[in-house]
């Protein structure tokens, strides 16, 4: 057997080998990222059916082991396993939560991502919504077709920017596989995960976008999530399109603060263990007496939109005559404020999940409460259908709660195959997203996304170092007079120099631009020394650690200065000069972001 595994081991060795210097002749082609962008299309595919599928068998075994006067339990049973495997097994992936994760580790740690979340995130999803978690699967999809593109790329030795594009292949392939949605998965990867728009991205992520729902299809056949669509749409009906994206952006509001608020009143109890205990009760017990919030919630929408609301009532407590006053436009209501709560704590608890699920469930019983209020108070809807109402609060909610309004667009558009809304779509998510921006004070022309600091942390992490320093050959004496600073930088090369006390520690730095309002002080050439004109702003950052020290600034001029130690030796300083003539070439030429 060892034999058998070593000779296995060298020929994997070896085809990696192979695969590597297949790639590095390919390097100024543009045949090789379109065949890997294939090969993680098809993998995430395979994926996205894997997670499908677990999350299915895990949720109809749960479902038929607990009897119903039980169901309570379910919930508790599953979050309690999440946390025994989160605390052994899979201990080192914990604290990676789906997107946010998958962006620190494109701006902070040069796009590497374990191989290990690829089935860590799986089971641990698949355990929390199969068991009644209200949380969604994407973050599973998301991180692993992430993990897979970005571990395509370390085994074949690409560079920062390779493995970055594979890592938008793999998020765009698995949403495009999980949602049925290919263009909603390709302008997710460009408006959240990658920094900026190049037209050399298009080609990579439309092929992965396409091949992973190419293959989920012929595996799994169509699997719309929301099986119903719309075939035409009134202008005149454009008055409740505002209403709705203006309510879709409230939603989205009370949803992050409730998940805060169970975040933080969870987090209260400390030990894991009890957290777990305590929210997956409260979830049980939610969940006992509304039904529907069970799991993603997908199933609820369906059949709203089906017209079979009674349904939605079915083996809950509910259900009974005595409550049938409250059945109806009251009780919408009260599972639109619950749902948000069942995925704080089902997140808070230790659970797996992502925020995609609960803000399209959340937004399409927004919608359909508008459309029932509307009902109730005109009883004329000028021709306008409630799944119209249905999936406009979608993609307004969605929008605001995922800050992605493009992808909200195509991305309901494409699940529920509605592309006669698509005209209400934009105007419904546009009215969300300004108005979420005029609250919160955002200029969306400044700042949308993940703003300007993660492309400066992007051009920064591919770089050349090299590129942006400047070295240092003298230094100054913190008695020296002006007289001889004057004359050691009419010779001096460089802008900047080191001043040093009489241990020869560095105590401030002195840059030529600083002495320009001096050169008139003819008076004072022999009384100043370096010490009262220097700048002490100033930090000395070994060279190791120069990219993180640069990821971290919150902008590229800084009026901070960066000197540079090397083998315990400060030898140079981080120009800013050079700093923004690279970051001026790359936001000149886009393609340079991506291309080989």
């Amino acid at each position: 057997m060892p034999k058998i595994s070593n000779r296995y081991s060298t020929k994997l060795k070896k085809l990696r080998i192979k695969l590597g210097r297949i790639v590095d002749q390919q390097k100024d082609q543009n045949f090789t990222i379109i065949i890997l962008s294939v090969i993680v299309g098809l993998t995430v595919g395979l994926a996205a059916i894997l997670i499908k599928k677990t999350t299915y068998a895990v949720e109809n075994y749960a479902v038929s082991f607990f009897p119903g006067y039980v169901l309570f339990l379910v919930p508790l049973v599953g979050l309690l396993l999440v946390n025994l495997l989160n605390q052994t097994a899979f201990k080192t992936t914990t604290y990676f939560k789906g997107m946010r994760n998958v962006i620190d580790a494109v701006e902070n740690h040069q796009s590497f991502i374990k191989l290990k979340l690829v089935y860590t995130k799986v089971i641990t999803a698949a355990i929390t919504i199969g068991f009644g978690g209200s949380s969604g699967m994407e973050s599973a999809i998301i991180t692993s077709g992430a993990s897979i593109g970005s571990n395509l790329g370390r085994k074949l030795g690409l560079s920062y920017k390779m493995r970055t594009l594979l890592i938008g292949c793999g998020t765009a392939s698995g949403i495009s596989a999980m949602y049925n949605a290919p263009i909603g998965g390709f302008l997710f990867a460009l408006e959240v995960v990658l920094p900026s728009f190049s037209p050399a991205l298009l080609i990579p992520l439309l092929i992965s976008s396409a091949t992973g729902k190419i293959l989920f299809e012929l595996i799994m056949g169509e699997n719309l999530r929301f099986d119903a669509h719309i075939n035409e749409f009134s202008y005149q009906s454009m008055p409740y399109v505002i209403v709705i994206g203006i309510v879709g952006m409230l939603t989205a509001n009370y949803m992050v603060k409730a998940y805060s608020f169970c975040y933080r009143k969870l987090a209260r109890l400390g030990n894991p263990w009890t957290i777990a205990l305590a929210g997956g009760s409260i979830l049980g017990a939610l969940i006992y007496f509304f039904p529907a919030l069970y799991g993603e919630g997908y199933v609820s929408i369906n059949k709203l939109l089906h017209g079979q609301e009674p349904m939605l009532w079915e083996n809950s407590l509910l259900a009974n005559p005595i409550f049938q006053p409250f059945n109806g436009l009251i009780l919408i209501f009260v599972l639109l404020l619950l749902r948000p709560i069942t995925t704080g704590l089902s997140l808070a608890s230790g659970g797996e999940g992502g925020y995609f699920a609960p803000s399209l469930v959340a937004g399409g019983l927004m919608g359909y409460l508008v459309f029932k209020t509307v009902f109730v108070i005109s009883g004329d809807l000028a021709g306008l259908a409630p799944n119209t109402f249905v999936f406009l609060g979608m993609a307004a909610t969605f929008a605001c709660v995922m800050r992605a309004p493009v992808t909200a667009i195509f991305l309901i558009a494409d699940t529920t195959e509605s592309y006669a809304i698509i005209v209400p779509l934009m105007i419904v998510t546009a009215v969300a997203y300004t108005v979420k921006n005029y609250f919160e004070k955002i200029n969306p022309l400044v700042s949308s996304g993940h703003g300007t600091i993660q492309m400066e942390k992007f051009i920064i992490n591919q770089i050349n170092l090299n590129d942006a320093i400047e070295p240092v050959k003298d230094f100054v004496n913190e008695n020296d007079k002006l007289r001889n600073i004057i004359e050691h930088f009419s010779i001096a090369e460089f802008a900047l120099a080191p001043v040093i006390n009489s241990e020869n520690k560095i105590v401030g730095i002195i840059e030529v631009k600083a002495l320009r309002t001096l050169l008139k002080d003819f008076e004072t050439y022999d009384v100043r020394t370096a010490k009262e004109i220097m700048d002490t702003d100033f930090e000395i950052v070994d060279f190791t650690a120069l990219r993180k020290k640069l990821s971290n600034q919150p902008s590229l001029i800084k009026e901070e200065h960066i000197l540079v130690r090397k083998n315990g030796q400060v030898v140079a300083y981080v120009s800013r000069y050079k700093l923004l003539m690279i970051y001026n070439q790359y936001l000149s030429n886009p393609d340079l972001l991506f291309s080989k």
